[in-house]
């Protein structure tokens, strides 16, 4: 039996629907009633931050996460949208909820980075796998061992 996971990441335009309704409604939000230059500065920040996201969403930054593998002795990687793969490791603040999966993971360079994963991102099964994985290798083993990736907690 193989005990090793690989989901492959699709582009996610039900997380950029998301990121820019949730963009513009903030946008509507902190320009009422401010002065002019600080509306404009508000502005541009939210604009970048929905630019940057978006090309995240889209698999169109190096940054973005295409594919994850996780195998049953503890390793883990990631790959970016140009197949390159990076040793990584899971955070515990990975989220398996039955709607969408929430990852955070270091890298090897040592940046942590969140990833949101709805449905339309993954096939049916291969998500449903993910949270599968996530929701019981998350949980400490008895032996005082991680689940995610196999080293000592403390």
């Amino acid at each position: 039996m193989n005990d090793s996971l690989r989901v492959q990441l699709r582009p996610s335009r039900a997380l950029a629907s998301a990121l820019a309704i949730g963009h513009l409604l903030a946008l509507v939000a902190a320009v009422t009633g401010l002065p002019r230059e600080a509306a404009s500065l508000v502005v541009l920040g939210l604009v970048l931050s929905l630019l940057h996201h978006l090309r995240l969403a889209l698999h169109r930054s190096a940054l973005a996460i295409a594919r994850l593998d996780f195998s049953s002795d503890g390793r883990f990687a990631v790959a970016d949208p140009a197949g390159a793969w990076l040793p990584a490791e899971l955070r515990h603040s990975a989220v398996p909820a039955g709607w969408l999966a929430v990852l955070t993971v270091r890298d090897h360079a040592g940046r942590s980075r969140t990833t949101v994963i709805l449905p339309d991102a993954a096939d049916p099964e291969a998500f449903r796998r993910l949270r599968v994985w996530l929701k019981w290798r998350m949980t400490p083993l008895p032996n005082g061992r991680d689940g995610a990736n196999g080293r000592a907690q403390g």
